[in-house]
C-alpha cells in the first residue's frame, strides 16, 4: 500500500498540494486520452514545452514521488503503469524545465519465443532516466517523442 500519510505530510506547501493535484487530475483524464487520440496527438497534447526556467532537483524529486506514490493504486492502472508514468513524467518534468524525451521500444521476451514486450521511458541528457541499468539496453527504441 502506497505511503499515503507521508505524501500528505509533504502536500504543506501551497506549491506542492497544487503540483500534486495537478498530477492527479492528469492521472485521472489520461485513460481517457490515450483511448480517443491517436498517439502522437497525445504526445502534442502532454508536451507543455520547456520552460525557459532550469528545473530544481528538489521539484523533480517531488514530481517523481508524487506521480510513484498515486500510481501504486490498482484503479490507476488500466494501461501499462510504464506508459502512466512515462506520460505525465514527461508532461510535469518538460514543464518544469527539464529536456526529457519519452520513449517507447520492445524487445523479445524469453525462451526464443515471437513475442515481444513494449516499455515506455524517459530519456534525459542521452541516457535512461529512472531505469534499472538492466532494463537500459534490453529494449530497442521503436518511436521517441519529441525526434
Amino acid at each position: 500500500m502506497p505511503n499515503l500519510p507521508r505524501t500528505i505530510n509533504r502536500l504543506k506547501d501551497p506549491r506542492d498540494l497544487w503540483l500534486f493535484l495537478r498530477i492527479l487530475a492528469a492521472l485521472i483524464i489520461l485513460p481517457r486520452k490515450i483511448k480517443k487520440k491517436a498517439f502522437p496527438d497525445l504526445l502534442n497534447d502532454m508536451n507543455p514545452g520547456i520552460s525557459p526556467d532550469a528545473g530544481s532537483p528538489q521539484n523533480l524529486n517531488k514530481t517523481v514521488g508524487f506521480v510513484d506514490t498515486l500510481l501504486k493504486y490498482r484503479f490507476f492502472q488500466s494501461y501499462g503503469k510504464c506508459l502512466l508514468r512515462s506520460l505525465l513524467l514527461f508532461r510535469f518534468l518538460r514543464e518544469q524545465g527539464w529536456p526529457v524525451e519519452i520513449h517507447f521500444g520492445v524487445r523479445r521476451t524469453g525462451d526464443g519465443k515471437n513475442e515481444i514486450t513494449g516499455h515506455s521511458w524517459l530519456v534525459l541528457s542521452g541516457k535512461p532516466f529512472l531505469e534499472t541499468e538492466s532494463d537500459e539496453y534490453s529494449f530497442v527504441t521503436t518511436y521517441s517523442y519529441p525526434s
